[in-house]
């Protein structure tokens, strides 16, 4: 349907992409359920629930963005990364329930979906920058080809940019309130010391500033690309780092 609506060929096709998001998104929620029900944890510890997830929560935010404005061209896009996703989840497959207790708990659920969510939006923030480079590039340099003509305007891969941080920024502020306060009732702190709390806290931090600054100073255009794909590197490499070189009692085994 993407793909049709992508290269011009059903335009009229437009109007039915929501509604076949939403069938998709429920059947997808249904299958999460199952496997929650049937390995009494969140479905979210093993290979294929932490990618089959992440493919639920592009889907959902695209949606939230689909609703808001009214074009569909990096639809395809955003379809084939979250299918690929799910394609490598299956191969990782188990029935096998994780054994740590913190995820039977029904708020930590809610904070590492909404996370995950608020994590998914920036990474298409960042996509969207991208793609704005890109067609930024080809105008400047008149390459006005077949990836010119099939890429969606300047103007909205700039507001789906700007309302994907958002979004996420929303997602993720929910998700760290909701953990700083399962905190306080496991281990008595609020703001415990632990690097990846801290790291988070940081970064959640640093896009909210980059977003009022660019609200505020009105920046648009390279400006807004150019701040969401430093401010997605800083996650990722902070990230890394956090992961690969400190311990933390988000571990699981």
């Amino acid at each position: 349907m993407y793909y049709a609506i992508f290269s011009g060929k059903k335009k009229s096709w437009t109007n039915r992409t929501t509604l076949f998001l939403a069938i998709l998104l429920i059947i997808h929620a249904l299958e999460i359920a199952v496997r929650h029900i049937a390995l009494n944890t969140i479905p979210l510890s093993t290979i294929h629930d932490a990618l089959s997830f992440l493919a639920f929560s592009i889907l959902f935010v695209y949606m939230i963005l689909e609703l808001s404005v009214k074009n569909r061209g990096s639809g395809l896009f955003i379809l084939f990364f979250a299918t690929v996703l799910e394609l490598v989840s299956t191969f990782n497959l188990t029935w096998k329930p994780e054994t740590n207790e913190l995820l039977t708990n029904p708020t930590f659920a809610i904070h590492a979906s909404l996370s995950i969510m608020g994590y998914t939006a920036m990474s298409l923030s960042a996509l969207y920058a991208i793609m704005y480079m890109i067609q930024n590039y080809n105008i400047k340099k008149r390459q006005l080809g077949k990836l010119f003509t099939q890429l969606p305007a300047l103007s909205y891969l700039e507001k789906m940019s700007i309302r994907s941080a958002f979004i996420g920024i929303i997602l993720l502020g929910i998700g760290i309130l909701l953990g700083h306060m399962e905190a306080e009732v496991l281990i008595g702190e609020f703001w415990p010391k632990d690097i990846k709390v801290i790291a988070t806290d940081v970064i959640w931090a640093l896009y909210v500033i980059g977003y009022l600054v660019a609200r505020l100073m009105k920046w648009h255009g390279k400006k807004m690309a150019y701040l969401s794909m430093a401010a997605y590197f800083v996650l990722i490499v902070g990230g890394t780092l956090v992961v690969y070189l400190s311990e933390s009692f988000h571990e699981f085994n």
